[in-house]
């Protein structure tokens, strides 16, 4: 007996510490979600307003306009860097001594910071003298004049490549690991039957990646709807707001101009969309092969 309540007592610090850092704040917040806090105007919580909050998201254009940039540029992330991902992973996955070093500088970028990485490609892409403006210049002519970050189409491909390029190592790993657990004798069989290199792809490999490329669908979702780093340090929102998010929207409503309430609100549904998405493909992950 003095075992077992021994083994509770010894989790009372772990849950004191969750209980602090993640479960009073998320009470609080909602708390304060259904209050009218302007900051400017108060140090205190405001007066209560229950859904109020909520139900101005749904009449707030700019709040429709952070939606429709979020779907944008998930969509545009989550499917650039699976297909990449897949790529990389085919061609790296072999059993060959130097790509084993490959293998090991691909994760590189994902180790750099965030943050950085936005700084870094907002200097690069420049049109006085960054390196990657200059190379783009050099290879495609037509692009040499074009700011990069100076309007809505070309900031929206930039910031979708920033957070490519960070997260390309990491999705990479996970299919190279997948492809290295699939049997060398499927690949051997399709090839004596005749099956083509394009056939042996869509017909053996990707379906047998299936379960990967779904785990690996739920991360990206997750990590692009909360993409902040890129976003700040790389177009701050701009051109005008034809890359803010939704993240970056309740960064700004709350940090810039300070209405707490309204803030809180938009977070809870961002919560709201990321849980959403999580369960749908959890279900589907769930149903295993049965993918109709």
């Amino acid at each position: 007996m003095k075992n077992k309540l021994f083994k509770y007592i010894l989790l009372i610090p772990a849950l004191v510490l969750i209980a602090s850092t993640t479960i009073y704040p998320l009470m609080r917040s909602f708390w304060i979600s259904l209050h009218d806090w302007d900051l400017k105007e108060s140090l205190t919580i405001g007066p209560f307003v229950g859904i109020d909050n909520y139900v101005r998201a749904f009449s707030d254009s700019q709040f429709w306009n952070s939606i429709l940039v979020t779907l944008i540029f998930t969509v545009s992330t989550v499917l650039i860097t699976l297909a990449l991902s897949i790529a990389v992973a085919l061609l790296l996955s072999k059993e060959k001594r130097h790509l084993s070093f490959l293998r090991a500088v691909l994760i590189i970028p994902f180790a750099m910071s965030p943050a950085l990485v936005g700084y870094s490609w907002r200097f690069m892409l420049n049109p006085d003298y960054g390196l990657f403006d200059k190379i783009i210049g050099f290879f495609i002519p037509p692009l040499a004049d074009i700011v990069w970050l100076g309007t809505p189409q070309t900031a929206m491909i930039a910031l979708v490549s920033v957070v490519v390029w960070i997260w390309l190592p990491f999705m990479s790993l996970m299919f190279i690991s997948g492809l290295m657990g699939v049997p060398r004798e499927v690949f051997e069989a399709a090839q004596v039957d005749g099956a083509s290199s394009f056939q042996t792809l869509f017909r053996i490999t990707i379906p047998m990646l299936r379960p990967i490329i779904l785990i690996a669908s739920i991360l990206m979702v997750m990590f692009t709807l909360k993409a902040f780093d890129p976003i700040v340090t790389l177009t701050q929102g701009g051109p005008g707001d034809s890359t803010e998010v939704l993240n970056f929207f309740i960064y700004k409503t709350g940090f810039r101009f300070f209405d707490m309430g309204y803030s809180s609100a938009l977070g809870y549904i961002l919560a709201m969309i990321t849980v959403g998405f999580v369960i749908i493909y959890m279900r589907r992950l769930a149903k295993g092969d049965d993918w109709n």
